[in-house]
């Protein structure tokens, strides 16, 4: 099994989704961004629908967006490992093929802020696939990452 290369950097890259994402029903294709400044070192992005969401009502929502980040910057000890089941869908070939992202759910403030540490986003760098991989155990097992993991504060300078 594959283990997903540490980003120290996010992309700017177009992703497809082959099998969607779980709540953007019809939708397979995301364009990632970068947040910041482009100059400093920053963990955070923005995945961003690139068609229309279904909304529960029947409606339809434009550029509907998440903000993922880079786990290895934020949570040094996070690590991932991919299921033969993720490595067939997003034709890895190899361990540096494989990049993790996780999403962010933004709160009041930072100190309320988490992120989805349990069920990673796992995407092919090379061919620009893209999966959330749900693992096998639950997120109550014994060694499994969080689903609600608070983010860490790093204050100026360290």
């Amino acid at each position: 099994m594959p283990v997903a290369t540490e980003l120290r950097v996010l992309p700017a890259l177009e992703l497809t989704f082959p099998v969607g994402l779980p709540g953007f029903k019809g939708v397979r294709r995301f364009r990632l961004e970068p947040l910041g400044d482009g100059k400093s070192l920053n963990p955070f992005g923005r995945l961003v629908a690139l068609e229309p969401v279904a909304l529960a009502d029947g409606t339809l929502a434009e550029a509907v967006r998440l903000i993922v980040a880079a786990p290895g910057l934020l949570w040094p000890d996070y690590s991932v490992e991919i299921d033969d089941a993720t490595e067939a869908l997003l034709e890895l070939d190899g361990a540096g093929d494989a990049a993790a992202l996780v999403v962010v759910t933004l709160g009041d403030s930072i100190e309320t802020s988490t992120a989805n540490l349990f069920a990673p986003l796992i995407f092919n760098i090379a061919k620009r696939l893209a999966t959330q991989m749900v693992p096998m155990r639950g997120p109550d097992e014994a060694g499994a990452w969080p689903i609600h993991a608070r983010l860490p504060l790093v204050s100026p300078g360290g």
